[in-house]
């Protein structure tokens, strides 16, 4: 999974996975050249999913994956909170699917008090 990246390293992520499309419809034509218009389009809508969930991942997780670097303060003793790495989840999108990936911390202090930005 990405962390923070320039707008450049999101770009060349994103143009990599569109090329990766390009080649996937054009193999896939290759293999059935007397396909008709609606099921080329019908392999295009599935892989038009895909690339939209990658997209999303790259665009949400290239930006701000909820890490603070001078640290997070537990909202019930107020003491900083541990970074404990990063946990991801799986997130269902009407335009594709995708994974998030956010910063997790840890109060020492406070039994079970967590975060997981943002909100």
């Amino acid at each position: 999974m990405t962390r923070r990246q320039s707008r450049e390293k999101r770009k060349a992520a994103f143009m990599e996975a569109t090329g990766e499309l390009f080649e996937r419809m054009e193999n896939w034509y290759d293999g059935h050249p007397a396909a008709s218009f609606g099921e080329i389009e019908a392999e295009a809508r599935e892989g038009r999913r895909e690339l939209m969930g990658k997209s999303l991942g790259i665009w949400v997780n290239g930006r701000d994956n909820g890490h603070a670097v001078e640290g997070v303060e537990c909202k019930k003793c107020g003491e900083k909170m541990r970074f404990e790495g990063y946990r991801k989840w799986g997130v269902t999108g009407l335009e594709g699917d995708t994974e998030l990936e956010r910063a997790y911390y840890v109060c020492p202090q406070c039994e079970g008090e967590t975060i997981f930005p943002p909100g």
